[in-house]
């Protein structure tokens, strides 16, 4: 009874509230605009009224493959690109108006999907991917800069959360189109790609009544406007001590890591220099390194490539497997990354993935199953089960957990830069994967599941001994879980007076 007392006093109840959830879920709305891009695509291609409207009717298969692969690409490249230029953005306007810029500029590559030649069809994917790309950066920063330590986790998590959600009715959408409308009525293939609108619609009304994240307003010495936001997302009056504590913590950090970069009125080259030379510090390139090298053990466990080769197989054209998906993440990010932590579902993610992998692997090298077989045997159902098992393994760890360290794990001044790397990460290896594995099943078939299960192993050993659990620690103070201790910050508050003196960011 002591312990639960002494617990609301340091986190008082009032700050898990509707606002913050709230304020969450529209920011994640963002993942299902990213879920829902990457899933219907594929099932829209295949729709009898597209192929015949971009004159596709009668085209040999390879054909058609290499423009559905072009056309991926294209979104890829687009959504590379753009991370790079949401760092700019999100650290000048703010986090809000670079997901509202990101919004606009998605919402006009729909329209022109519409249009219905492949020239528009085109330019149209890499305008979303542009889109995209800031969403995937700045989105998870939003929420980890709002969110209270303690569900820092399963806020950040909601991107996921939603990005599997707008998966899931990617393929619901092509399925009843193909089933519900003709396929000589155009509609059959403009109402997957319309739905677009109504997402990115919903995602920018949402956060047009947004606050801007109190940290980014501090960055900006907009302290006064920073201390009524925090207030209101808490629900806790100004002068409460949790919200004076939190407070603090954002000032001293800021300040001890602008005068360690040294940035004091700087040109905007300088700055850059500044920044680049405070990237490469030892102690900071661990500390980015976390969310980059997750994202990269992620995508070289070979999700991408293995969803694609089981689609065009077969193996997940039913709504199972985005259910499987979205079930999963709901109890992973919801329930257990803030309970478990960070690691646990790391490195409970890579035994899974290491054992569903190998025993695959093992059933292709012995059982030799090719595209002509007409029945599926005992071992080949086993082996379609453990698929499915190696899912719910990445889905519960490497798809949401390196969203929330590359938020988190870095101080305010290079967070966006944390995030963009980490995200381009995403998308390049995302982007190479897809493209190798149907090769490497071709060529070295068993082996390819054998490669990508020595990747996770390998994976396992880096988070074992490089990745420090940061759950429930407030962001100021996740240095700590890297060994390095800031300035105490708690002893005394500075003030809005002593605060305007700091003013190393208002050149950028």
């Amino acid at each position: 009874m002591a312990e639960r007392e002494n617990d609301q006093q340091v986190h008082p109840p009032s700050i898990y509230n509707r606002r913050v959830y709230a304020a969450a879920l529209t920011a994640s709305f963002g993942g299902a605009l990213f879920g829902f891009d990457n899933a219907f695509l594929g099932g829209t291609l295949a729709l009898p009224a597209f192929r015949r409207q971009f004159h596709l009717e009668g085209v040999p298969q390879k054909q058609i493959n290499d423009l559905s692969s072009n056309i991926v690409i294209t979104f890829q490249a687009g959504c590379l690109l753009a991370c790079f230029l949401a760092t700019p953005i999100a650290e000048t306007m703010g986090r809000r108006k670079a997901i509202l810029i990101a919004s606009t500029v998605f919402s006009v590559g729909a329209g022109l999907q519409l249009i219905g030649n492949l020239p528009s069809f085109y330019v149209g994917r890499f305008l979303t991917g542009l889109g995209v790309g800031p969403i995937t950066v700045v989105a998870p920063i939003f929420l980890a800069e709002i969110a209270p330590a303690t569900l820092r986790g399963r806020c950040i998590g909601f991107f996921e959360m939603m990005y599997q959600l707008g998966g899931l009715l990617g393929f619901w959408i092509n399925y009843g189109a193909s089933l519900h409308i003709s396929r000589e009525a155009g509609m059959q293939w403009r109402v997957p790609v319309s739905i677009q609108l109504p997402l990115v619609g919903l995602l920018f009304i949402g956060v047009i009544f947004l606050p801007e994240t109190p940290r980014w307003l501090i960055k900006k010495d907009r302290i006064e406007e920073a201390e009524k936001t925090l207030s209101w997302i808490r629900k806790l009056p100004t002068e409460h001590q949790y919200l004076q504590n939190e407070l603090t913590g954002i000032h001293a950090e800021l300040r001890q890591e602008l005068q360690q970069a040294g940035t004091a009125n700087l040109s905007k080259r300088a700055y850059i220099r500044n920044l680049v030379r405070e990237c490469m510090r030892p102690d900071m390139l661990r500390r980015i390194s976390v969310g980059v090298i997750t994202q990269l053990i992620g995508q070289l466990s070979g999700i991408n490539g293995i969803s694609v080769v089981g689609t065009s197989t077969g193996l997940f054209a039913t709504g199972i497997y985005g259910v499987v998906k979205t079930i999963t993440a709901f109890v992973a990010y919801y329930f257990i990354v803030d309970r478990f932590g960070r690691r646990t579902l790391l490195l409970v993610g890579c035994v899974i993935m290491t054992i569903a992998l190998f025993t695959v692997g093992g059933y292709v090298q012995i059982a030799r199953p090719t595209a002509s077989d007409q029945a599926i045997s005992s071992g080949g159902i086993a082996a379609c089960a453990f698929i499915y098992i190696y899912v719910i393994g990445f889905v519960a760890s490497f798809a949401g957990v390196p969203w929330i360290l590359s938020s988190e794990c870095v101080p305010l001044n290079i967070r966006a830069t944390s995030a963009t790397l980490g995200a381009a990460f995403q998308w390049l290896f995302n982007l190479v994967i897809t493209k190798a594995t149907p090769y490497m099943i071709t060529s070295i078939g068993a082996g390819t599941f054998f490669f990508y299960g020595s990747c996770v192993v390998i994976g396992a050993i880096y988070v074992w001994f490089c990745v420090p659990e940061t759950r429930g620690l407030p962001l100021e103070e996740i240095s700590r879980a890297f060994g390095i201790e800031l300035a105490p910050s708690n002893t005394q508050k500075e003030t809005p007076k002593e605060l305007n003196d700091v003013k190393e960011l208002e050149s950028v």
